[in-house]
């Protein structure tokens, strides 16, 4: 399969630059720190959450921005424990209450 080239980080910024959005709105929006935000753009963290919000306020699909990611393989690696587990905990806790 041919490797497709992403969207590199002055590529993205002026995306967002175009529709008057900062690096530091996403942040917030997504509450998270402005470097969160800059690591994920820069490709230095892969961030599923981050990139969706990146690319939905550049205006772009985000598999137009990171193909390598999206294209070449079903998204990008998970790092961390799944989270099944911890919603059905939770889910159990709600229930006890009520």
């Amino acid at each position: 399969m041919k490797k497709c080239a992403d969207m590199s980080p002055t590529e993205i910024r002026i995306a967002l630059l175009r529709r008057k959005v900062t690096q530091a709105l996403i942040a917030i929006e997504q509450n998270v720190s402005k470097a969160a935000v800059y690591r994920t753009i820069e490709g230095k963290t892969k961030s599923h959450r981050l990139r969706l919000a990146v690319a939905e306020k550049a205006g772009l699909d985000v598999k137009e921005i990171w193909p390598s990611s999206y294209l070449d393989q079903n998204g990008p690696p998970r790092k961390g424990r799944p989270k099944s587990g911890i919603k059905k905990r939770f889910n159990r806790r709600v229930a006890d209450q009520n």
